[in-house]
């Protein structure tokens, strides 16, 4: 850092202080402006050996000025160059380097400074709006991916209303933090900067891998949004044909015995069902969006109730005691819900009890025999009970699958699993608070 001579003491940054990055047609920089945000400060690269690098980065002497002006240092040392170059040779978005720099950068950050740089300095009410209207393109998921480990990431996907959105996104952030906390990836992609060649080719190798990861994984993403829309378009007739087939799964499951009990109590609910913005209506309630919004959707409608499949693992680890599951059923009034519970040595006797259909529940609660056995079945049946494919399936368990005469680390039954979750799109809670906050954000309550 450096400050100026006279006047008022206003602290600039100053990248010259950092080595110089041999990947740069020239290693001079110069002020482009102020930014006061850590979506709006950063830096460019000149194109040619005569004209400078140049950045955007606050003066002054505050914390959150301070804060930017580290993070530009950051940026200036591990931002790539030539990003349009890299795009088409690499087959990415431009979107996307510019995202994964900023991954790294926050965890350059984080690891040298030891705080968080999004605290004071990120806004991100408009990113989570775009995000929760629905169908977000491709910039706003990237736009969320940029802030990977840090408070602004959880904040804007708390604001997040759709579920199944939520935890697609929830997926991509840990495929990252993965990648984020690989020693021989995060090792090598500062290899840009080395003094040597061969070194600087490695780290570009590395980016390479990186950056192509992270746009399949957002361009997957937006391929799911894709089928859940064609599919939510579609309500499907009857019950769709989805149970596992024997090239399906290859783990030792006990049979699928489904008992289907009489139905006597109401259940009747509103899951799914939410306020969104609209531009017409008889009372305004979204004042803000004539400025912010094109459209200037500033009334509300309710939109339909969305139901969906509540999948309850009733096995002894889980613990459930008679209060539990009847607070997981007030909580998913609108759902149907799909009790399952194996035994050895129970041939044809019941593994999966179907508690609430279509309004209605049961009255008393079977005993369940209090082993697993029956988990990947029983989520597969489950599937087949959406009325249409755009409706949420939630799995509350604690993940510890068995089988016939298998242990929870069975390699055969944790690959079904993976495949069911990803085939079927389920979402997983492992507890019943957990599963009580995600039905209350279903129902269309507070988070």
């Amino acid at each position: 850092m450096s400050s100026q001579p006279s006047g008022k003491r206003r602290v600039v940054v100053a990248p010259e202080v950092l080595p110089n990055r041999p990947l740069l047609k020239v290693n001079s920089y110069e002020s482009d402006g102020e930014g006061y945000s850590i979506d709006s400060v950063g830096v460019t690269f000149g194109s040619g050996p005569k004209s400078k690098n140049r950045y955007i980065a606050p003066t002054g002497l505050s914390n959150v000025a301070e804060t930017l002006r580290r993070y530009v240092l950051i940026r200036s040392r591990y931002s790539l160059p030539d990003v349009e170059k890299y795009a088409k040779r690499w087959e990415v978005s431009p979107g996307t380097i510019h995202a994964a720099n900023r991954i790294l950068s926050n965890h350059r950050y984080i690891h040298t400074f030891g705080e968080d740089p999004s605290i004071g300095t990120s806004e991100v009410k408009v990113l989570a709006s775009v995000l929760g209207e629905g169908d977000p393109p491709k910039q706003a998921l990237l736009a969320l991916m940029s802030h990977q480990g840090t408070r602004a990431y959880y904040d804007a996907l708390r604001l997040v209303n759709d579920p199944l959105l939520e935890s697609d996104l929830s997926e991509i952030y840990r495929s990252i933090d993965y990648f984020m906390y690989d020693r021989h990836l995060i090792n090598y992609l500062p290899r840009i900067n080395h003094e040597r060649s061969d070194y600087r080719k490695q780290g570009l190798k590395y980016w390479k891998y990186f950056v192509q990861q992270l746009d399949q994984m957002i361009n997957i993403q937006r391929g799911v949004q894709a089928d859940r829309r064609e599919q939510g378009d579609k309500v499907e007739e009857g019950t769709p044909k989805v149970h596992p087939k024997p090239r399906d799964l290859h783990g030792e499951w006990e049979p699928l015995v489904v008992a289907k009990p009489e139905l006597s109590v109401n259940h009747t609910g509103k899951l799914g069902r939410r306020v969104i913005a609209a531009d017409s209506g008889r009372e305004p309630r979204y004042i803000n969006r004539i400025v912010t919004d094109p459209e200037r959707r500033i009334f509300s409608r309710k939109t339909r109730a969305l139901g969906g499949v509540v999948v309850i693992d009733c096995s002894g680890s889980m613990h459930l005691s008679e209060d539990d599951l009847d607070r997981l059923l007030k909580a998913s009034s609108g759902a149907t819900v799909l009790c399952y519970s194996g035994g050895y040595n129970r041939p044809d006797k019941p593994n999966v009890w179907v508690v609430a259909r279509k309004g209605r529940m049961m009255r008393r609660l079977p005993e369940f025999p209090g082993d697993n056995a029956v988990d990947g079945p029983a989520i597969v049946y489950a599937a087949s009970l959406r009325d249409n494919g755009g409706q949420p399936l939630i799995w509350v368990s604690d993940g510890y699958v068995t089988g016939i005469n298998t242990g929870t680390g069975d390699e055969r039954l944790q690959k079904d699993m993976d495949y069911i979750k990803r085939r079927h799109r389920v979402i997983q809670v492992e507890t019943v608070q957990e599963a009580e906050a995600l039905m209350k954000r279903l129902q269309g309550g507070s988070r």
